[in-house]
């Protein structure tokens, strides 16, 4: 049926599948890459750029110099987060039009699209989202609980333009912007719009877990890893259901906004830092709590049946040993070395600073 007879599971469907899977995988690993040098040299070109004009404008000279600094800074990541997704982007789908399968290009009825459609329940699942983000989170605190106590450990705390919350209109609606609103658009765009279409033909588990992987070393932060690769499986797995990018860009735009908050709380000063401590625990709470309510209540009615993925259209069969094979070729591999070296920045290792 898909190519090879019946027993016979370890077989390609074509020798041109198996090249063709091959040059899918290369693609995306080294779109990867390809994302992980933009993110690290674009910021000191566009902000260097940005500088240059700004001065001779003297547009910033109304603003204080910190807060100054940081609306040059927000301005230089919104470029940043833009121009390397939109090149990443352009990356993919050029290279998957001369090298990817056939059917594999954007804008089949089965791949996931920019229509706007959100799936049944929507409230109820971005609940979901927010509790295995803050799930994580408190998982990240005791990772750092286990390495202060047994290895002396601990991540460095943020200073600067990192510790600093904008004071004014203007830089409180840019910082927004860039922390908000561009990533949610950018990043699911290239992980769950272009990654995700270009590996569904291989299988919707094998995409899942390969652009959710991606996407968690992508941000190269420990902190971020670990929740990026937990909310990578729930935003594929709706982006699939749903064959829209919608409710993955809403999810990741709410987690966003909901750092944005209590940053914001965190610079009012009169908000002790253990006050806003209790306000973020009491939200936790809150989420955990209405969570379990809702889980109780699918239990009660007997709701909670597990809703398989449908084999993608057009499904090319490729073994699980050579699917793992070439995942790990070397473009991903370096991929992975690169961000692993760069998230012991978070801990001040490998001499980074």
């Amino acid at each position: 049926m898909n190519g090879f007879k019946k027993g016979d599971r370890w077989a390609y469907s074509a020798k041109k599948d198996k090249l063709k899977f091959i040059s899918s995988m290369y693609i995306i690993s080294l779109a990867a890459l390809l994302q992980y040098f933009l993110l690290k040299e674009l910021p000191g070109i566009i902000y260097a750029v940005l500088s240059y004009f700004i001065q001779d404008s003297r547009i910033l000279e109304f603003f204080a110099p910190q807060e100054a600094n940081h609306m040059l800074f927000d301005a230089m990541a919104i470029l940043t987060t833009f121009f390397s997704c939109a090149a990443t982007g352009f990356f993919i789908v050029a290279c998957l039009k001369k090298f990817g399968p056939r059917t594999n290009i954007l804008g089949e009825n089965d791949s996931v699209s920019y229509r706007f459609k959100l799936p049944d329940k929507t409230p109820a699942l971005l609940l979901a989202g927010v509790c295995m983000m803050e799930f994580c989170s408190f998982a990240y605190l005791f990772l750092n609980i286990f390495l202060d106590k047994f290895f002396n450990v601990s991540p460095i705390p943020p200073s600067g333009s990192q510790a600093y919350f904008p004071q004014t209109f203007v830089g409180i609606i840019l910082y927004f912007v860039s922390l908000v609103a561009v990533p949610a658009l950018a990043e699911e765009f290239v992980c769950r719009y272009m990654m995700l279409n270009a590996l569904k033909k291989y299988g919707n588990t094998f995409a899942i877990v390969s652009t959710s992987v991606f996407f968690g070393f992508m941000h190269a932060k420990t902190s971020a890893f670990i929740y990026a690769t937990a909310m990578g499986f729930f935003l594929a797995y709706v982006a699939i259901k749903t064959k829209s990018v919608w409710f993955s860009v809403l999810l990741h735009a709410l987690v966003n906004f909901i750092s944005f908050v209590f940053q914001y709380l965190s610079s009012l000063a009169f908000l002790y830092e253990e006050s806003v401590d209790i306000l973020y625990l009491m939200f936790c709470a809150l989420i955990f709590l209405a969570c379990a309510v809702y889980l109780f209540v699918l239990i009660a009615k007997k709701k909670h049946r597990y809703n398989r993925l449908d084999a993608p259209a057009g499904y090319i069969h490729i073994p699980k040993k050579q699917k793992l094979l070439f995942f790990f070729n070397f473009a991903s591999i370096i991929f992975f070395v690169l961000t692993i070296l760069r998230s012991l920045e978070e801990y001040g290792f490998m001499g980074f600073k």
